[in-house]
Formats: C-alpha cells, structure tokens, sequence
C-alpha cells in the first residue's frame, strides 16, 4: 500500500525520508532522488506519487521548496557547529 499525500496538511507535517547522502556534497544533487536513493520501491514510488500532486499545485510547492530551504539551513548550521566543537 502506498502513502497517500494530504493536500491539506501543512509542509510543517510532512514526513521527511532520512538523506541519502551529505548535503554538503553538491554532487549529489545532479541525479534526480529517485535514482540516487537506496529506498524500496514503494517509497520511490511515493516519492514520485508526491512530485505529481506538486507540480499542480503552486502554493503547496512553494511550501515544500521552503520546507526543504529550511532543512538544509538547519542541516547546514548544525554541521558549522559540530566543526566548531572540534576545533575547540
């Protein structure tokens, strides 16, 4: 059974996938998710189900684009600290 996509939950209650990778490494953002992830079938094609529904619809793509735009900043702050404290 796949997961079905709320159109009305907010970007705040999605269910992020885990990275496959460091964020880091802009390499890693060449190929699209589907072919670069190691995950089952049914979460490619869930993934693939939500960039459907996305791609209609502008408002809750702007959403989800912040949603990842925050992530990635926080991912980003989180690894500056952790470089920090080993400086120390």
């Amino acid at each position: 059974m796949m997961t079905q996509l709320n159109p009305r939950a907010g970007a705040e209650q999605a269910t992020f996938l885990p990275p496959t990778g460091s964020v880091s490494n802009p390499a890693g953002f060449v190929a699209p998710a589907i072919v670069q992830s190691n995950h089952t079938l049914e979460v490619k094609q869930m993934m693939a189900q939500v960039a459907v529904k996305l791609s209609h619809n502008p408002m809750a793509m702007e959403e989800f684009c912040d949603r990842i735009h925050q992530l990635l900043r926080d991912d980003i702050q989180t690894q500056q600290e952790r470089s920090c404290r080993r400086r120390r």
